[in-house]
């Protein structure tokens, strides 16, 4: 597909709302799509530096009635060890133009909090699956992430997070969350949506029954906390290797 004089190839799709698509390029480069009126449009380029990797996520502010590109980027460990905290820019189509935030709950003193891959949105908020990284670390260390999700909230620009299901943690006794497993472990879950809530779904490897699946609602939440309530368990399929849906 030709878009101006840039040719954009091999795209992905990052997420969807309304009917507009956002959509990435292997060149890097991304693009809003209405296929609904046959219209395509070509996003700026970033307006941060040289960043290492990025989570984006895309959805629509009703506070603003705009719809916004939100790109978190992470950069890789500074000379020091200290790992550098995600910094973020917005994009939005009323003024076709990307603005840096506030990297608004992604850092504490002693750690970051990066997201990952993009789940959804739903209802003015952006989710993903992601994880809290210790700040004093020289490498990405498996074992030092702690699994939760992360959401943004459209028309505040404020990120928060919850902690998974407490049966995805394993405890020492005396002591707090013990997250000893990878955090690659966690990447079967997802974000969503369970008779108009937001859940979780995926395998539980610390359950009863091995790597059994598994919904976790999310109930009482109000934007920035709740609680999870498991609907369902079951156990995976012979010759199925990953549940899709």
């Amino acid at each position: 597909q030709f878009i101006g004089l840039e040719v954009i190839e091999s795209p992905s799709i990052i997420g969807h709302c309304d009917g507009v698509i956002c959509l990435s390029a292997c060149s890097g480069n991304l693009v809003l799509c209405n296929p609904a009126i046959n219209e395509i449009k070509l996003l700026p380029e970033s307006c941060l530096p040289d960043w290492w990797a990025c989570a984006m996520g895309f959805g629509y502010d009703p506070k603003s009635n705009d719809y916004k590109v939100s790109r978190i980027a992470s950069y890789q460990a500074k000379i020091d060890g200290l790992i550098p905290p995600p910094r973020v820019e917005i994009y939005t189509v009323s003024t076709d133009s990307w603005l840096e935030i506030k990297n608004n709950s992604l850092e504490t003193d002693t750690t970051c909090f990066f997201p990952d891959y993009f789940q959804m949105y739903f209802q003015g908020i952006c989710y993903w699956v992601g994880y809290e990284q210790p700040k004093q670390s020289v490498e990405y260390e498996d074992e030092e992430q702690k699994p939760m999700v992360i959401f943004f909230d459209t028309g505040d620009e404020i990120f928060h997070h919850i902690l998974f299901p407490d049966s995805f943690y394993m405890y020492e006794e005396g002591s707090s969350f013990c997250y000893e497993m990878s955090y690659i472990m966690y990447t079967d879950l997802r974000i969503i949506l369970w008779n108009g809530s937001i859940a979780l779904f995926g395998i539980n490897r610390f359950s009863a029954l091995p790597e059994s699946y598994g919904v976790w609602v999310l109930d009482d939440f109000d934007g920035a906390k709740g609680s999870w309530t498991k609907h369902l368990t079951f156990d995976p399929l012979d010759g199925i290797k990953r549940v899709l849906q």
